[in-house]
């Protein structure tokens, strides 16, 4: 459709809204005649077609009637009515639906902007996770602490801040092991952790954690007090002993049979 004639449908639009405002306005009233087209497109500066088509539009709502012979007449005022009606409802949903129309288009343009910043930050994110963790192999060296336990009693994590995804011994590969998973002499651990917690397990592998440590200073308090324990009892006569004590408490023969005289 070419731009003149977009432009007189809206024209011819236009001016059947207004003969229709006219009439619920009275000032064309039921049976009257209104000016015929050659006077209409007159009146409102257009081609007679242009008035054709308005008058059609109400013929068709029942808004008047073009009787040949007798021109253009008023049929209802009411009819009048509910078309203004109709169209001021076709109206506002023609502009809801523009607007509709313009909301998904910003909506898409949000949503493309979302998911570019959300790559991006997924990119930084793991760039800078990769900056601060690093994977490494360290060996349980020999007489280390760890040989014999099991990855729930050392606490790696939570001593060093390094976690254990894997495990390599005598060739075979054993990937995220278990809390009961014991360690060895020799395994090479692979963990993760950033600089300083890798830092710290390499100290922890031949110094053991510091709650070791006092438990071995507490042992080794307790085994030479128990030492020095026995060495006293050991020159005293050990008053505990079942065997002594059950000695002492035996009558000897003489006082048994003064008992039983």
């Amino acid at each position: 459709m070419s731009k003149r004639e977009r432009g007189a449908g809206a024209r011819y639009e236009e001016i059947a809204v207004d003969i229709a405002r006219r009439i619920v306005n009275r000032e064309y009233r039921e049976g009257d005649r209104i000016l015929g087209r050659s006077h209409l497109a007159g009146t409102y500066k257009v081609s007679p077609e242009t008035i054709r088509r308005a008058i059609a539009i109400l013929h068709d709502h029942g808004v008047v009637r073009a009787i040949p012979g007798s021109g253009i007449r008023v049929v209802s005022r009411e009819l009048a009515a509910e078309f203004l009606e109709s169209l001021q409802t076709t109206t506002a949903l023609a502009e809801l639906q523009a607007e509709m129309t313009e909301l998904l288009a910003r909506r898409r343009e949000l949503d493309a902007r979302i998911e570019e910043v959300g790559a991006r930050m997924a990119a930084l994110t793991s760039r800078a996770m990769a900056a601060a963790r690093k994977v490494e192999e360290v060996e349980v060296p020999p007489g280390s602490w760890l040989v014999g336990r099991t990855l729930a009693s050392a606490r790696l994590r939570n001593h060093t801040g390094c976690t254990v995804i894997a495990v390599f011994r005598k060739g075979e590969e054993l990937y995220s092991p278990g809390p009961d998973f014991t360690l060895e002499e020799g395994d090479l651990l692979m963990v993760v952790g950033s600089a300083a917690a890798r830092e710290r397990l390499q100290r922890l592998l031949t110094q053991g954690p510091p709650d070791l440590a006092a438990q071995g200073e507490g042992a080794s308090q307790a085994e030479a007090s128990a030492q020095g324990e026995a060495a006293d009892q050991a020159a005293l006569g050990d008053p505990a002993d079942p065997v002594a004590v059950a000695q002492e408490q035996e009558p000897e023969p003489e006082q048994a049979a003064r008992a039983s005289g």
